[in-house]
């Protein structure tokens, strides 16, 4: 997807962390969810895209090492050995994007290592499915990387594996197939039994209407189990 220009410093903020350009931008939008749910009880529900999102900026390595750095978490880059993932070797934010190389290796869809600058213009922790969308920014970003190609709703399922075996996180499948499938104008009225999805059209300006998504600043964790 397009990356809006809030996001967009990734590109630049790469090359003072890594000494080198990015080779790309990749962008996975956050969620809301209109109605129905929870999805892990295998409903219906419907979700449509944010313009807020999480990009991730990356290029290529010449070693089998994943280096992961956010601007929301100071620190030196997280760096793993993307052969040796497995669940519980990383730990914290980067265990979702660690997941995901874990996952997408596991599928064979991970051709190497990559250095990859996190930002993003989500709360974290307001319902919005930071999560999920740091996980498909950074899935969208390795298999860009090495233009490998997987349908959107393989990848959806395989970021969900990460959230739900690698992290640990007994999450449904709906946050990443609304990053990754939603699209502008439309809901997705999404079966969770299986993972299938219709587009619906959702233009609330054209019906004198608008729709407000308010940040309520209730904090929420998906790790904690509530």
């Amino acid at each position: 997807m397009a990356v809006p220009v809030r996001v967009n410093r990734p590109g630049r903020w790469f090359a003072g962390i890594y000494g080198r350009e990015p080779e790309g931008i990749w962008f996975a939008p956050g969620r809301v969810n209109l109605m129905g749910g929870p999805d892990y009880a295998e409903v219906f529900v419907l979700p449509f895209a944010l313009g807020s999102g999480v990009a991730a900026a990356a290029a290529r390595r010449s070693d089998r090492r994943l280096a992961l750095v956010s601007r929301h978490a100071p620190g030196e880059p997280v760096v793993a050995d993307i052969d040796r993932l497995e669940p519980g070797s990383v730990s914290g934010w980067a265990a979702y994007p660690a997941g995901v190389a874990w996952a997408l290796r596991r599928a064979g869809h991970l051709a190497g290592g990559a250095d990859v600058a996190i930002d993003a213009d989500l709360p974290v922790g307001a319902g919005l499915s930071s999560s999920a969308a740091l996980e498909c920014a950074t899935a969208l970003a390795l298999t860009g990387l090495y233009q490998v190609p997987v349908p959107r709703q393989e990848l959806a399922s395989l970021t969900h594996d990460a959230e739900n075996e690698f992290v640990g996180v007994p999450s449904g499948i709906m946050d990443q197939i609304a990053a990754l499938l939603c699209r502008a104008g439309q809901a997705l009225l999404l079966d969770c039994r299986h993972g299938t999805g219709t587009a619906v059209p959702l233009d609330p300006a054209a019906a004198g209407l608008t729709l407000l998504v308010i940040d309520t600043r209730a904090r929420h964790a998906l790790g904690d189990g509530r």
